[in-house]
């Protein structure tokens, strides 16, 4: 092991791993920080820093007139949504990370870890070493946000907002940390109690902060600060207590996904949705066989069994619909009704255009199908019946959610914003379902690198709405309803 022991070790393979991740990245800017050693070499990838770090705080200066912008638009309301999105942000990254935790297990090791270190490294250093990445990570992106939050609170001090999101941001990774450890540390036959026991703690926890959090920060200000701190602390201690209890042999088997995560996380960034197929298919394989089979209705209604089916099988699956049905399209239905600059509203249609690279989670049985082409071919429906139905119970969570939040939200808007902006919510969805029937081989139009792709469709749908959308929400849904009509016009077989 060395002088320095498990803990030198452990953190010399932290650095020697974000050296790899480095080299590829700037690999794929023309250059190799191993082979490359030279003087111009060395000033080059210098240079591509610099411009790194250039871009980074242009990017970071127009965030911030984003939000005031934002901030403008809202007026009054401004500050009452900064305080509730300082609780649920904490609260939701707790449950989301407490899930994550509940699946795989928080002692993260490679392939070449495992074979290397996974029986010569007490898990409580590696642990350690981890939660010191984890948290700091944690704490500067909490600082940022914040910092965003007193843009959009008008806040006097910004930076006390930085600091107080340094300080409760962590409590959240900690606190599922210590729920995902306490699976991992309880013996074979009490961890599916015990999950249970953490999964409904991890649910309590974060409600108690949703609750307490604004009434917190309200009364104590900087003074919570310390407090947090102090809880930091002792989570980190209890957190290192369950490790050195960890059982080594559940920990290295409960690593089989990030293991084959890690072995693609470069396809990401050229081909994200042939890397979320793989990784899906991968998680699929490794749940246990099911003890009974689904039984289909019969007609018609046996493809929206099927699609009921993949969503049970799959509850992941639901993160997606909901990120585009509770989060992507209200929130631009809410930017049109709250008639924000130009600025804001091509932010909004950048991130949903990003987000559309990967396929759209509305209509993934309906791309299943139609990717198999033997049983496409037995399909007796045409393209726009199969899209209905296997969309259909993804569409119906997609509406409720997308009601559901602008109903919450629209209020602050006026009296009479919320029903125009729930339909034009309601019509944007429908827009990204009929766009995905591009997908279908059958229905390719256009030849060579100009075709019309369910990407393609969706990428333009957004953008003739939020175009629209800066006349008003009247005529923002009117354009809206004549896309989906021109699509299902297009989709006519």
């Amino acid at each position: 092991m060395g002088a320095r022991g498990p803990l030198g070790l452990i953190a010399r393979l932290e650095l020697r791993h974000a050296r790899s991740d480095l080299r590829f990245l700037l690999f794929a800017a023309g250059t190799d920080i191993d082979e490359d050693r030279d003087f111009l070499e060395r000033a080059y990838q210098l240079y591509l820093l610099a411009i790194f770090a250039v871009v980074l705080a242009l990017s970071w200066g127009q965030v911030v007139y984003l939000v005031e912008g934002m901030r403008d638009a809202l007026g009054q309301v401004a500050g009452a949504l900064a305080m509730a999105l300082v609780a649920l942000v904490p609260a939701a990254v707790l449950a989301a990370w407490s899930l994550c935790a509940l699946r795989e297990t928080p002692l993260r090791l490679t392939g070449p870890d495992i074979a290397w270190l996974a029986r010569a490294v007490p898990p409580r250093a590696l642990l350690a070493v981890q939660l010191v990445r984890g948290v700091v990570v944690t704490a500067l992106v909490g600082a940022l946000g914040a910092y965003l939050l007193g843009v959009l609170a008008l806040a006097p001090s910004r930076l006390a907002w930085a600091a107080l999101g340094a300080a409760v941001m962590p409590v959240a990774r900690l606190l599922a940390t210590l729920v995902g450890l306490a699976r991992s540390a309880s013996p074979r036959r009490l961890r599916l109690a015990v999950t249970l026991a953490s999964g409904t703690l991890a649910a309590l926890l974060a409600a108690a902060l949703l609750v307490a959090l604004p009434t917190l920060v309200f009364l104590a200000g900087l003074a919570l600060v310390p407090a947090a701190l102090a809880l930091d602390a002792a989570a980190a201690a209890c957190a290192l207590l369950l490790a050195s209890r960890a059982d080594m042999a559940f920990v290295v088997d409960d690593n089989e996904l990030y293991v084959a995560r890690r072995s693609l996380r470069f396809l990401a960034l050229v081909d994200s949705g042939a890397y979320r197929e793989a990784y899906r298919r991968r998680r699929l394989g490794r749940r246990p066989r099911a003890r009974r089979t689904w039984r289909f209705w019969g007609g018609p209604a046996a493809a929206v069994s099927h699609a009921l089916a993949s969503l049970v099988r799959d509850p992941s699956a639901l993160l997606g619909i909901l990120s585009w049905g509770a989060l992507l399209v209200p929130m631009g239905a809410l930017l049109v009704a709250a008639r924000v600059n130009v600025g804001v509203l091509l932010s909004w249609y950048l991130c949903a255009t990003l987000t559309l690279r990967e396929p759209c989670p509305l209509a993934r049985v309906f791309r299943e199908d139609c990717r198999n082409r033997l049983v496409r071919a037995q399909l007796p429906m045409g393209t726009p019946q199969l899209l209905a139905l296997d969309s259909l119970p993804a569409l119906v969570v997609a509406l409720a959610a997308s009601a559901a939040v602008v109903a919450l939200a629209a209020g602050a808007l006026g009296p009479g914003a919320a029903v125009p902006t729930v339909l034009l919510a309601w019509a944007m969805l429908a827009a990204l379902t009929l766009s995905a029937a591009f997908d279908d081989p059958r229905r390719a139009r256009g030849s060579g690198s100009l075709r019309a792709t369910g990407f393609v469709c969706g990428a333009l749908s957004l953008f003739a709405v939020g175009l629209a959308g800066l006349l008003g929400t009247l005529p923002a849904l009117a354009c809206a309803l004549a896309v989906d009509v021109l699509l299902a016009c297009a989709l006519r077989d």
